[in-house]
Order: structure tokens, then C-alpha cells, then sequence
């Protein structure tokens, strides 16, 4: 993505006020910003998988 394209990504979630500082939230569980983002596609995954066998039950 250019710089051109991350700035208006970044102004549209500041402006919908859902941007997220990774390098703060990555900074405060020790870790850095690409380890950060595979935790969380893991845990995003985790949330799935779980959503799924719950319904599956049902």
C-alpha cells in the first residue's frame, strides 16, 4: 500500500474514531507490531472456531 493510501486509511478511521495506535498496544504486551498482528489473526481465528462449535451444538 503507498503512503498516499495508508494516510487516507488512517484520516478515515480517525475521522470514525476506530483507529487502533498498534505500536502502543503491541509496546504495552511486550511484544512488536508483527508479532502483535499474528496474535490477534490468531485470536480472531480462536474467536471463529469457537463461534462455530458453539452453533454446532445447538
Amino acid at each position: 500500500m503507498s503512503s498516499i493510501g495508508r494516510k487516507l486509511k488512517r484520516q478515515k478511521q480517525k475521522n470514525e474514531g476506530t483507529l487502533i495506535h498498534k505500536k502502543v498496544i503491541a509496546r504495552k504486551f511486550g511484544c512488536s507490531v508483527p508479532d502483535l498482528n499474528k496474535r490477534l489473526a490468531r485470536r480472531e481465528k480462536n474467536l471463529k472456531e469457537l463461534e462455530d462449535t458453539d452453533h454446532g451444538k445447538e
